[in-house]
């Protein structure tokens, strides 16, 4: 069973997220916020098979979550969820590898052929 972790500072979005996800038939951890990300990461054994990272979030945004994590020889792959279209546009955050970004409102039918194909 894939494991998706996904971190948003929305409750109403973690929690539609994560009904959506396991309706698919994955295991999921959440978490609020960036700190919560990269303690929940490290915790994991085994760890996340995709990280869903909202792009801002109090504390530690997922960008900068993300780029602890690589600093940590993470190699999971991440997709960014943000609803700043420029975030988007702007391609992956300098110096940081992302597998690809998701924009709110969500497409879930896309985010769900992104996770199959990232995690195949």
């Amino acid at each position: 069973m894939t494991l998706v972790l996904i971190a948003d500072d929305s409750e109403t979005i973690l929690l539609l997220l994560r009904t959506r996800l396991e309706m698919e038939g994955y295991e999921v951890l959440t978490a609020a916020d960036g700190v919560e990300v990269v303690e929940t990461v490290r915790a994991a054994e085994p760890g996340p098979d995709i990280l869903l990272l909202d792009a801002m979030m109090p504390r530690k945004s997922g960008i900068d979550a993300l780029r602890e994590l690589r600093a940590a020889g993470v190699e999971t792959p991440v997709l960014i969820v943000s609803a700043h279209q420029d975030q988007m546009d702007a391609g992956a955050p300098t110096g940081i590898e992302v597998s690809g970004f998701v924009t709110k409102p969500i497409d879930f039918d896309a985010l769900f052929a992104s996770i199959a194909e990232l995690t195949a």
